[in-house]
């Protein structure tokens, strides 16, 4: 019976022990991942200023890779993430997400991203919850840099897509889910661009 509880002993540790290196591991994978397309993304916005056309810019992604349309940074909570052309579940694992339909960064509109609040998958968001009114967030893109200033936070139901509106002026909204792991609503940040 001893033997038996010592056997049992031994497979939970062992287990337990995979489980947290299994953990470890992926998150090592996407923080490479995530490092790789900011180092990427940088080189093409370098490529693009020096040479200012399209046709002069190395392809740099495969198939495998999310094509981004900017570098957000937010200092206020040191975060520096790539942002993905869309919302799909793909994307927001290595990165935070552009919703397709919305404006993109410095036009007109409302430039809406998604991103995870997690422990293991697109933790970039877990931090949200600091931003206050008057924080900066910039965007770099090829096409230059742009800062916004956050007008407004809120915390509304998943079902209030009223968010993702338009807008008559150059808008940024944020979006993640809260409360971290129970997810019931989602918080929002809004900013307004200021160049």
């Amino acid at each position: 019976m001893v033997k038996k509880f010592k056997i049992v002993g031994i497979a939970l540790i062992t287990l337990g022990i995979i489980l947290i290196l299994g953990a470890i591991s992926i998150k090592f994978f996407v923080s490479h991942k995530q490092h790789d397309m900011l180092v990427r993304y940088e080189d093409k916005i370098k490529n693009y200023r020096e040479h200012r056309s399209n046709s002069n810019l190395k392809n740099s992604t495969s198939n495998d890779d999310i094509e981004g349309v900017g570098i957000l940074i937010i200092p206020k909570i040191n975060l520096k993430v790539v942002i993905g052309e869309g919302a799909d579940l793909k994307t927001l694992k290595y990165a935070v997400g552009h919703f397709k339909d919305t404006a993109l960064p410095g036009q007109k509109g409302n430039f809406c991203v998604a991103g995870h609040r997690s422990y293991v998958f697109g933790e970039y968001f877990n931090r949200l919850n600091e931003i206050n009114i008057g924080d900066e967030i910039t965007v770099k893109t090829v096409k230059g840099d742009f800062k916004y200033k956050v007008y407004k936070t809120e915390v509304v139901l998943p079902s209030q897509v009223q968010v993702l509106n338009p807008s008559s002026d150059a808008t940024m909204t944020l979006i993640t889910c809260t409360p971290i792991r129970v997810a019931t609503h989602r918080l929002i940040v809004k900013a307004r661009l200021e160049n």
